[in-house]
C-alpha cells in the first residue's frame, strides 16, 4: 500500500517540477519590479505643460446612451465646462459595444453594464480626451467584449488607459495630445471581477486580455479582547493541517479571512508588492513620455466594509496615492464608491480620494439564460420590507478643475454637481445651486479638513488655493 501511495506523490512532485520549469520567466524578458521603494529613489520629472493648463476630473461615467447632442440646457452648461478644459478625464464604468458583433461563446455575466456602440464617439463629442477603462464592470462581457469596446474608443479618437490585450498594455499609460503639451493617464482597479486581470504571454500561454489590477489582502482588525476569543476558537478547531496559533500570535486565519489584533476594529489592506511596484513604474515611465501625468484607480475598498457613503479612504489608498505623486503623477483621481470623498494637496499635487458618480444612467443586461430568471426577479420570495433605494450620497458629485501654471498647481475649483434631478433628467449632471450646492460643498469641506485641506466657497464653487 505504501508503494502504491508513493507513486501518485512522486508523480505529483514531478509534475510540480515540470510546471515550475514550464512557467519560468522567458529568456530575455525582464521580470516586473518588486520593490516599490526603489522606484521612488529619484525625484520625478516636473510637469512640462505650457502656460495656464486646466485639467477637468470627473467621476464614474455610467451612461448607456449618447448625450452630447442634448436639448437639456443645464446639461449643456456642464458639457461646455468639460469642452473648455485643456484635457478632460473620466472613468468609463462598463463597456460600450455592439453585443451582436461578438463571436459566439463570448462570456457575458448576469447584470452586465452595457452602453450603445455610439458612446465612444459621444465621449469625444462631450469633450473627454482620456478615459480610464479599469473598473469592476470592465469585463462584464468578457475580455473579448472589453477589446471590442476599446476598438470603438480607438476609432473615436478617445485615448484610454487601464485595459488591453495584455497586462503590459493595460498598465501602460495612454496619451492625449493638446496644444500645450502631452498628457498621460495610468489607470488601474483594486476592485475587479474574477478573470478580469490581464496577463502577459508565457512559454505555453498567450496574452490574456483584461484590465490592470492592484491585488490587495484584507486584514480584519480586532481588539485584544476579540482576538483572544478568535485565538481560542482557532485553537479548538485546530488540526494537523491547520495548527493552533502560537501563544504570541498576532494573526489568526479562518479560511480566506485574516484577523489581526489592533487597537481598533475595522479593515486594513496590504498591497501586492509586485502590482504596487509595477504601477509606480508605469507612472514613472508614463511621465517620462508626457508633460503631465494623471493616475486613476477604481477602488471600492473602505475602512469599514461599507461600500458607499464612507468618507474616510482606506489606508492603502493614502499610501498608493502619495507614492504615485512621488513617482511623477501630477493629478490623482480616485473612484469606485458612488459618493464623494475629500481632497488632499500633497507635495503641491491634487489628490481626489473619491469623485463619485458623474453620469448615472446605466443599462443592465442579463445573459440570455440568467436574465429572465434573475432580473428583475432574483427567483426568491421578496423580503418582508421594501428594498431600500440608492443612497442619497450617490447623487452628489463634483466637476474638479485643477489649474496649472506650467509645472505648478495654482488652484483647484470644485463645481458641485446635482444628479438627483426629476425625470427624465435624473442621473444627468447639472451644476448645483443654492442650498443644494452649499450642502455638497459643506460635506467636501468636512471630509477634506482631516487631510489638511481648506476649501473656501466663492459664489457656490469650492476653491483651494495652492501656495
Amino acid at each position: 500500500m505504501r508503494g502504491r501511495r508513493a507513486v501518485p506523490a512522486l508523480a505529483a512532485a514531478l509534475l510540480l517540477g515540470a510546471a515550475e520549469t514550464a512557467w519560468a520567466q522567458p529568456a530575455g524578458v525582464a521580470r516586473p519590479p518588486s520593490d516599490p521603494a526603489a522606484l521612488l529613489a529619484a525625484p520625478p520629472r516636473p510637469a512640462g505643460v505650457r502656460g495656464r493648463f486646466r485639467v477637468v476630473s470627473v467621476g464614474d461615467v455610467m451612461l448607456a446612451r449618447p448625450q452630447a447632442a442634448t436639448d437639456d440646457p443645464e446639461l449643456r452648461k456642464v458639457l461646455d465646462a468639460i469642452r473648455a478644459a485643456d484635457v478632460a478625464i473620466g472613468n468609463q464604468e462598463g463597456p460600450a459595444l455592439d453585443l451582436k458583433a461578438l463571436p459566439r461563446g463570448t462570456f457575458g455575466m448576469f447584470g452586465g453594464l452595457i452602453g450603445e456602440p455610439g458612446m465612444a464617439a459621444d465621449y469625444k463629442a462631450m469633450g473627454f480626451d482620456l478615459m480610464s477603462v479599469a473598473n469592476n464592470h470592465s469585463t462584464d462581457w468578457g475580455g473579448v467584449g472589453l477589446l471590442a469596446a476599446l476598438k470603438l474608443l480607438d476609432d473615436a479618437g478617445v485615448a484610454y488607459a487601464g485595459g488591453g490585450v495584455s497586462m503590459a498594455e493595460a498598465r501602460r499609460a495612454g496619451f492625449a495630445e493638446t496644444p500645450k503639451g502631452r498628457v498621460g493617464l495610468v489607470a488601474t482597479a483594486s476592485t475587479f471581477k474574477a478573470n478580469a486581470r490581464a496577463g502577459d504571454a508565457g512559454p505555453l500561454a498567450p496574452d490574456q486580455s483584461g484590465i490592470s489590477t492592484l491585488r490587495t489582502r484584507t486584514l480584519n482588525l480586532v481588539t485584544p479582547g476579540q482576538f483572544a476569543m478568535l485565538r481560542r476558537l482557532a485553537t479548538e478547531l485546530a488540526s494537523p493541517l491547520k495548527p493552533a496559533p502560537a501563544a504570541d500570535a498576532r494573526e489568526v486565519r479562518f479560511d480566506d479571512q485574516i484577523y489581526r489584533v489592533a487597537d481598533r476594529d475595522g479593515l486594513s489592506y496590504q498591497m501586492d508588492q509586485i502590482d504596487h511596484a509595477a504601477l509606480l513604474k508605469a507612472v514613472r515611465d508614463g511621465k517620462s513620455a508626457a508633460d503631465l501625468l494623471v493616475f486613476h484607480i477604481h477602488a471600492h475598498e473602505t475602512p469599514t466594509g461599507v461600500d458607499d457613503d464612507t468618507p474616510e479612504p482606506p489606508d492603502f489608498l493614502v499610501k498608493l496615492f502619495h507614492d504615485a505623486v512621488d513617482a511623477g503623477a501630477d493629478v490623482v483621481m480616485g473612484g469606485g464608491p458612488h459618493s464623494l470623498r475629500g481632497v488632499e494637496i500633497y507635495h503641491g499635487k491634487p489628490i481626489f480620494y473619491g469623485l463619485g458618480l458623474f453620469f448615472f444612467k446605466p443599462q443592465l443586461m442579463g445573459a440570455a439564460e440568467s436574465g429572465p430568471r434573475k432580473w428583475p426577479d432574483d427567483g426568491y420570495p421578496p423580503p418582508p420590507d421594501p428594498r431600500p433605494g440608492n443612497p442619497r450620497a450617490w447623487y452628489d458629485s463634483v466637476l474638479a478643475v485643477s489649474e496649472f501654471d506650467g509645472a505648478r498647481l495654482k488652484q483647484v475649483r470644485l463645481y458641485p454637481i446635482d444628479l438627483a434631478n426629476a425625470q427624465p433628467a435624473r442621473g444627468l449632471p447639472h451644476f448645483a445651486t443654492g442650498a443644494r450646492a452649499a450642502e455638497i460643498l459643506a460635506r467636501l469641506q468636512s471630509d477634506s479638513a482631516p487631510l489638511g485641506t481648506k476649501i473656501a466657497i466663492e459664489d457656490g464653487v469650492g476653491v483651494i488655493e495652492v501656495r
